[in-house]
């Protein structure tokens, strides 16, 4: 039945193996346009609402709140008034015989190899994937965050080119020591590591802190930058960074302490997820982590680092800013005082976490920017 739209349980990210079920947004019977707000699911990394894959009328709802699928699964189907019953069920059948959840390597819940490189006295944990030929996409997480927070970014920028992921000092599997916690250290140790790699030339995209650290290695390296994406990009707001968000997460210490705090990160709070919290505190748990974050938010409080930056951007030839006019740990970006090659994109519906949040809008700018740099 062509007329008939299947409704399946989305793939967001490399790690995705499965879906819960949260709310449905529409019930059934209702008239649908393609793109519109259908179903918000959990994954373990985050709740995110599925849109709509097309126009038409929800026949059925197939999923129930709470249901866990694997990705591909049915969950609902769209089609035309005009169908019987009986057709919808026999879609439904049919679908339900013929659907096998897609085959996960042995070791592959991350969805990444992960290696260790040398960058100068440090060694950073790097993730590659996408084509072995091409300039790569080198991707920087923001303060507390690792290479896992790109895994919703991560496959649709390797369909073009190659992708490097890494974490910061001070972060996930990488060195702990972060020295005096400037932007220097952090962007030096990232420059450090291409030089391993043997990587002279790059798109460099950055989130947060590591936009603040894509930017400064931008600025300090010229040439090596073949473009530059800073996705809520600390220290370029008229107003200084959330310290309550900064010390908020380096003291607390149980699940109920946390989740106000990483709420802060997005505009739907209720996108929090357990396995968020979790995977937080036990990465604080880690020796160093602690004093490497310590180091970090008070180098970003004293706010030194951020205007040298900011009075260092007109070495920059250009930028794509993404930002949220809702963004309460770094606020929105002050398009006045940026260079005149900075552009800014703005994305409703997210908060600090726009590429998780909007991952699909934020892919779309990533693959433009890139293309026409």
């Amino acid at each position: 039945m062509s007329e008939v739209t299947p409704v399946r349980m989305p793939k967001w990210g490399l790690s995705m193996q499965e879906g819960a079920i949260v709310e449905w947004l529409k019930a059934q019977g209702d008239v649908i346009a393609e793109g519109e707000d259908l179903v918000d699911i959990e994954t373990s990394k985050i709740t995110n609402v599925c849109e709509s894959p097309a126009a038409g009328v929800l026949r059925r709802i197939v999923a129930q709140t709470g249901e866990t699928l694997p990705v591909g699964a049915l969950i609902g189907v769209l089609g035309p008034q005009a169908l019987s019953e009986a057709d919808i069920d026999a879609f439904v059948a049919d679908f339900q015989a013929n659907f096998t959840p897609e085959a996960t390597e042995e070791g592959a819940v991350a969805g990444l190899a992960t290696t260790l490189v040398p960058a100068g006295d440090r060694r950073l944990r790097i993730a590659r994937v996408g084509p072995a030929e091409g300039q790569p996409v080198v991707l920087i997480h923001g303060y507390s965050g690792d290479l896992n927070n790109w895994l919703f970014n991560m496959e649709a920028l390797a369909a073009d080119n190659p992708v490097i992921a890494l974490d910061l000092p001070g972060h996930g599997g990488s060195t702990k020591d972060v020295g005096d916690g400037s932007l220097k250290v952090l962007a030096d140790s990232v420059g450090a590591m291409l030089d391993a790699l043997g990587v002279p030339q790059a798109h460099l995209v950055g989130h947060s802190l590591g936009a603040a650290v894509a930017a400064r290695l931008a600025a300090d390296r010229p040439g090596l930058g073949l473009s530059l994406t800073l996705i809520a990009p600390a220290g370029l707001s008229a107003s200084p960074i959330s310290e309550t968000f900064l010390t908020g997460l380096i003291e607390a210490q149980r699940p109920r302490d946390l989740r106000p705090i990483l709420e802060l990160l997005l505009a739907d709070p209720t996108g929090v997820t357990k396995d968020m919290i979790d995977d937080i505190l036990k990465f604080k748990r880690l020796d160093g982590v602690e004093e490497a974050l310590t180091a970090l938010r008070d180098r970003m409080v004293q706010g030194d680092d951020a205007a040298a930056l900011r009075a260092d951007l007109r070495k920059i030839p250009s930028a794509l800013v993404i930002a949220s006019r809702d963004d309460r740990i770094v606020g929105p970006p002050d398009e006045a005082a940026l260079p005149a090659g900075f552009r800014v994109a703005w994305i409703d519906g997210a908060g600090h976490m726009p590429h998780l949040e909007q991952a699909g809008a934020v892919n779309a700018l990533l693959a433009e920017q890139i293309r026409s740099s």
